[in-house]
């Protein structure tokens, strides 16, 4: 018993480092590119490290469900509240964590429940994927509509606020989870939720704190790396101690095509395009010193790997 306890806390220390990592590189690329690239690296770590057959079997849905769950978090707009994280009075810096708190949490939240939901779907109890994003879409409306246009409930102004979008579809899929009986997705979700929102408040705090301390190393991704360690952590930790049923049905080869296209040609070169282009690196990597000529063999470099990642995957 106390050799699995170890062989379990392993491998969700494992899962975090892999989600933290991906994070923390993901802070380059930016959007929801960005965060479905790290978050298909952090679900294939979770399958990885969980040594279940079954779950092998949905390797490349469960990294697509991750990367989509994940994904939608990253339409929402942080910079003014990580500004406000920064102030130098207690009530601007308390808003700005409790609202780092907050938009951690709706990543957390929606990528926790479509990972769960992936591998908690069987052929006795089915995911009605449908009737599930009907609601979210409307969820998602709803909640924009009630809270931005009619309460003007404005967290990050004069940016968007999608964040609202996200809560709406977050309290629609708790609410077909809950009623539905998927209980371990909902145990993920939540755990998850907690645990990002926690790592993106704290990583802010961290982040401050190293500026303020002259620390000479790139605090910006320390507060990446934070959300992606405690969130992946959490993940890991209510998966690994959850009931899952075991999975029989293995899925239909189209399936696999399509999750293969979607998480290994089109979410990498999505991101090559938006931040890996000559243009994009030369602007990036010119603010920092550093000349065209590194920015083009950083391009070049990139195009391959993204290329034999389509090829060899």
């Amino acid at each position: 018993m106390n050799g699995f306890k170890l062989s379990q806390n392993i491998s969700v220390i494992l899962v975090a480092i892999s989600f933290g990592t991906a994070w923390a590189i993901r802070g380059q690329f930016g959007h929801e590119q960005g965060a479905a690239w790290a978050a298909a690296i952090g679900g294939l770590a979770l399958v990885l490290a969980s040594g279940r057959t079954d779950w092998l079997q949905r390797t490349v849905s469960v990294t697509m469900a991750s990367a989509i769950g994940w994904g939608m978090g990253g339409m929402i707009s942080y910079g003014q509240i990580v500004g406000y994280g920064r102030a130098d009075n207690l009530l601007n810096a308390g808003y700005g964590l409790l609202m780092l708190f907050v938009i951690g949490g709706l990543y957390g939240l929606i990528g926790g429940w479509l990972t769960g939901l992936t591998l908690e779907s069987t052929k006795e109890k089915k995911v009605n994927w449908g009737q599930l994003m009907a609601e979210m879409v409307a969820g998602a409306f709803i909640a924009y509509g009630f809270l931005v246009m009619q309460l003007e409930i404005l967290m990050t102004p004069p940016r968007s606020e999608a964040w609202a979008f996200c809560l709406g579809a977050g309290l629609a899929l708790l609410w077909y989870m809950a009623r539905n009986g998927f209980n371990s997705s909902l145990r993920v979700a939540f755990y998850t939720m907690v645990g990002s929102g926690f790592g993106f408040a704290f990583g802010n705090f961290l982040q401050t704190a190293g500026n303020i301390l002259e620390i000479n190393f790139n605090m910006w991704n320390v507060m990446e790396y934070s959300i992606g360690f405690f969130g992946g952590g959490a993940l890991a930790y209510s998966f690994f101690t959850s009931p899952w049923p075991v999975l029989t049905e293995k899925p239909k080869p189209w399936e696999n095509r399509v999750n293969y296209i979607v998480v290994f040609i089109l979410f990498p070169f999505i991101v090559f395009i938006e931040s890996l282009t000559f243009g994009k690196l030369e602007t990036r990597l010119g603010n920092s010193g550093i000349d065209a000529n590194t920015a083009l063999v950083s391009s070049i470099v990139s195009f391959f790997v993204v290329l034999a990642m389509a090829v060899y995957a």
